[in-house]
């Protein structure tokens, strides 16, 4: 093994030095008086160290008197220091010729140099030469001590303990040993400084502590992983959905649910009698320049054959002009691409058609195509023909708008939107709650959820962005929307059944009105989320914003049985808890600050303290839970660790 070190060449001078200072061994009745030196005061660091060193006759210290703490130690010095550690033992055959290049047979420190050569302490370096004058690096010294050691077995973790020491280092078993046999802890900055040059009271700590005396401040054991223990799912403002459930089969209804988590609300009657645009395919993990597109229908092709029409629309004059107009029934694959700002389609027949603003594709029984079909036909969005589902839904409702967005840092990618009448066909297909609550005694928890979906989407109206040719998006980003597969849910639709109920009893005037949430004059923004440690949070504690209706509320209900978050447990890896902190390692983490409110509050300072001592937080509760505990809350109950 060759080792790496890093120092100066000592000159003729600091041989003679080196000479004084490893002196040979004191007798029996001069080591009895041992040796102070006035550069070691009892108040030093490393007192009493350096006077067991001295003590044992392992150093004499300089002729005049001092020990010189902080001067570097030479890698022919520290083979003294170890031969004299061990007892200063005979060598059975003195070699006649130096096994190093650059050590001669008359140097002072020639018969300890063979000596950790035939202990296989050392073999020098790879040109033959042993450097001794050169200052021995840390990294060298641990490679020294695991060999003197007789190279005890060692278990080598995945990571490092130190900051610039990576687990690929040529030494890095040897620190690591060095490091658990409680010899070294390293610096207080997390560093262990591998290649720097080692400092004589560092040497005298080394080696007491390899004598068998403790650190006065040991090691400490850095564990593997964390067990988080905590409660609830979601960002915690506004409705607890499953404290909505619980409300219910208490016997609550929906407006007494709403009223109780969105302070100082009304539910009144307003018109929702407008369309409204879902991004379904393009911006989130669906982000592709293709997609193929497919009509389904689920009857015989003889009497449900899902009839459909595509038109091509094109830019001319700055207004949209009809140029294509397909036609065509269930189960034909249309591939979509693009090419810069265009939309190209191919029927399975090869057959192309392009269009430079968007395409249409409506199908029969829509209010946009054959509006008195009986059929069920619904879209399907796959990632290639024959291929799997490239969203969260299926379409029955509405209309499909494809097309290419106005911002040229997107084109790479296809935007697919469904464009849908917002009170009833969009609330159908929206996935937020189980519907099976309503056969289990939450439809009264089904019907707020309505309410409060139909005031966040009355919200998002005015609301368009170009980038998605929507308001709103299908996935929590707003609300989850998956069309045909919430409202078909169950066998026969017995589920989605449920759900459409729900809506339809918070609708009114043949579905053109719907029931809402109204703070003073406004429709409130309907926030809400799966379930809480045992209460909700205030708008300013989690976000900016401090509208007057998203306050903390006792959420008790959710910590109830039926709520499979009501606890929950999360591993946390050592690696990222060292990448969130920011720390050379953590061995502990604690909730330090809460929000608003009692123990049930969610965390909001999280603080991390390293084996030196050193400690780092994390701040806002969407911080921690989404850096912490993969998003599940901010309800955050205890950290175990685990080694």
């Amino acid at each position: 093994m060759t080792p790496r070190t890093r120092g100066r060449l000592w000159s003729a001078v600091s041989a003679t030095l080196l000479a004084l200072l490893v002196s040979v061994p004191l007798s029996a009745s001069a080591t009895a008086a041992t040796p102070s030196f006035p550069d070691v005061p009892k108040s030093h660091q490393f007192y009493s160290q350096i006077t067991w060193l001295a003590g044992e006759g392992i150093t004499t210290g300089y002729a005049d008197g001092t020990f010189r703490p902080k001067e570097s130690v030479s890698r022919g010095a520290f083979s003294a220091f170890l031969y004299r550690m061990a007892g200063s033992p005979k060598i059975s055959s003195m070699p006649s010729s130096s096994p190093f290049s650059d050590v001669k047979t008359t140097d002072q420190f020639y018969k300890e140099i063979v000596w950790v050569s035939k202990k296989q302490i050392t073999t020098g370096y790879a040109d033959g030469s042993f450097r001794p004058y050169e200052s021995i690096s840390r990294e060298a010294i641990a490679a020294f001590l695991y060999r003197y050691e007789g190279w005890p077995s060692v278990t080598v973790p995945g990571y490092s303990p130190f900051s610039d020491v990576p687990t690929t280092s040529q030494f890095f078993k040897e620190i690591i040993w060095l490091y658990t046999a409680g010899i070294t802890t390293g610096y207080s900055n997390g560093s262990f400084a591998p290649q720097g040059d080692t400092a004589r009271e560092a040497i005298a700590a080394f080696l007491y502590r390899l004598d068998g005396h403790p650190l006065d401040n040991p090691p400490i054991e850095v564990p593997s992983t964390f067990t988080v223990s905590g409660a609830g799912y979601g960002h915690g403002v506004g409705m607890s959905q499953y404290g909505a459930y619980g409300m219910a089969k208490d016997g609550s209804s929906e407006t007494q649910i709403l009223q109780h988590y969105y302070t100082g609300t009304t539910v009144k009657t307003d018109d929702a009698n407008m369309d409204i645009r879902v991004e379904v395919f393009g911006s989130g993990s669906d982000n592709r320049n293709s997609v193929n597109v497919v009509v389904r229908s689920p009857g015989s092709d003889s009497t449900d054959d899902g009839q459909w029409r595509m038109r091509f629309y094109n830019w001319k004059d700055g207004a949209a002009e009809l140029s294509t107009t397909w036609t065509g029934k269930n189960n034909e694959d249309l591939m979509v691409t693009r090419d810069g700002t265009k939309v190209i389609v191919t029927r399975e027949n090869g057959t192309k058609a392009t269009a430079t603003k968007d395409v249409s594709l409506q199908w029969e029984a829509t209010s946009y195509y054959q509006s008195t079909s009986t059929e069920d036909p619904y879209v399907e969005l796959l990632d290639r023909e024959g291929g799997t589902s490239q969203a969260n839904g299926q379409y029955r409702h509405g209309k499909l708008l494809i097309s290419v967005p106005d911002s040229r840092s997107a084109y790479s990618r296809i935007i697919v939107a469904n464009q849908l009448k917002l009170n009833t066909e969009y609330l159908y297909g929206i996935a937020e709650m189980p519907s099976s609550w309503g056969y289990n005694g939450g439809a009264e928890a089904l019907q707020a959820q309505a309410i409060a979906a139909r005031g966040y989407a009355l919200n998002a109206v005015n609301s368009y962005s170009s980038t998605c040719n929507c308001n709103l998006y299908d996935d929590t980003r707003s609300q989850n929307f998956t069309g045909w597969r919430k409202e078909n849910e169950g066998t026969n639709a017995y589920y989605g059944k449920e759900w459409v109920k729900a809506v339809d009893a918070t609708n009114s005037s043949a579905g053109s009105k719907g029931k809402v949430l109204m703070y003073g004059s406004s429709i409130a923004r309907t926030y809400y989320f799966s379930s809480s440690g045992g209460q909700t949070e205030n708008s300013e504690d989690i976000w900016s914003s401090q509208p007057g209706y998203l306050k903390s509320v006792d959420d008790s209900w959710s910590l109830k049985s039926t709520n499979p978050n009501d606890s929950w447990t999360y591993t946390l890896t050592q690696a990222k808890a060292r990448s969130v902190f920011g720390l050379s390692d953590v061995v502990s983490i604690k909730v330090t600050s809460r929000t608003a409110g009692g123990s049930d509050a969610a965390a909001r300072i999280v603080t991390a303290t390293s084996s030196s001592g050193k400690t780092a937080t994390i701040s806002g509760p969407e911080s921690i839970r989404s850096n912490l505990v993969g998003g599940k809350s901010p309800w955050l109950w205890s950290f175990t660790a685990k080694y």
